[in-house]
Formats: C-alpha cells, structure tokens, sequence
C-alpha cells in the first residue's frame, strides 16, 4: 500500500514538472520562431540590396538608389527604407512587441524585446556618381565595423528575461550574422551560441 502511494505522488509529480517544462520549452520555440522570422525578412532585404534587386511599390518595380535598415530598440522596430532620387520611403517597419503580422512576438506569457545599439545600415548604389561614398557601412554606432542587436524575451509579469538572439551587422564581410541561444544560465543570461 506504501509503495502504491509513493508511485502516485512520484507520478503525479512527473506529470506536474513536465507539463510545467513542456509551456516553458513552447514559449521558447515561439520565441525562436518570431526570431527566425524578422531575420528571413531582414535578410531578404539586405539580399536585394546586395545583388541590386528591385522592390515593389505598389504595381511598380523600383532599383533604389540606396538600402537601409534601421535597427531601432528605443522604437522596439526595424525599419526597411530604401532612398530614390533623393527620397526616402519606408518599405517595411518591422514592429518587434505585440506585432500580430508576426506570429509568435508576443503572447499574453511573453515578449520579445528588441536591445543593444540604434544603428543605420547602408547599402550604397551611388557609388558610380561619388566615389567617395562606401558601398556597405554603418552609421550611429559607437563600433567601426559592426553594430549589433540583442532579442530577449521577457516574462510578461516582470520576473526576468531570457537573452534569445543576436543580429551582428559586419561591414567586413558585408553581412548581417543571427546567433540563436542554445543554452541559457540561471539568470537568462545566454550560456552557448549556435556558432
């Protein structure tokens, strides 16, 4: 009889923690896929402005003369421009919290917050009038070569984040790299990166 409580507390337990483990691990794939999502956005655009792509507006095809992307954590945005005969426009803004576009950004547990620098990224194609403008920089930043952003996803109650993601934008290698975070410290600090 002694044993066949013990069984029932112990199984009662193992049910309790795992479906307690199993919310906890959903949330962070969520969060990981909302991540994976502003990246394939952002990355698509630095492609076009890369190999000289058009963007659409409206039912026309425009070759920008320049492409920018603006990270923003004060805005908690990432704003897509491009600049035509000395205009700018917005092609995209990428609202980080409580964006329902992007699935997973948020949810009545979480948020994924947007930290680190407010930066401007450039892509130049004015180089054949100005020789003097670079193709690829960065503009606002307190780092020469790189600006970087950092995703948390914060616990709706204020009990603590969790560091998610970085963005690390390299005029070096012409590149915007995503690192996700596969283990995290008890603190939420990020413990091992997908390098």
């Amino acid at each position: 009889m002694e044993m066949l409580i013990v069984i029932m507390i112990v199984g009662i337990l193992f049910v309790a923690f795992r479906s307690s483990f199993e919310i906890k691990n959903k949330d962070i794939l969520y969060g990981q896929s909302c991540i994976e999502t502003i990246y394939g956005q952002v990355n698509n655009f630095l492609h076009a402005g890369l190999s000289s792509k058009s963007v659409s507006s409206w039912s026309t095809q425009i070759f920008p003369d320049t492409y920018n992307i603006i990270f923003s954590p004060d805005q908690q945005r990432i704003e897509l421009q491009y600049e035509e005969q000395w205009s700018t426009h917005i092609y995209s803004s990428i609202e980080i919290t409580g964006n329902t576009d992007i699935s997973y950004c948020s949810s009545n547990k979480y948020t994924i917050q947007l930290t680190w620098d407010t930066y401007e990224l450039y892509i130049n194609k004015w180089l054949q009038e100005n020789a003097d403008l670079k193709f690829f920089y960065i503009s606002g930043t307190n780092v020469t070569n790189t600006g970087a952003n950092i995703f948390l996803q914060c616990d709706t109650q204020g009990t603590g984040c969790k560091t998610m993601a970085r963005f690390e934008s390299d005029t070096r290698t012409v590149s915007i790299k995503k690192q996700m975070c596969l283990t995290f410290t008890w603190a939420g600090e990020c413990f091992e990166w997908d390098n």
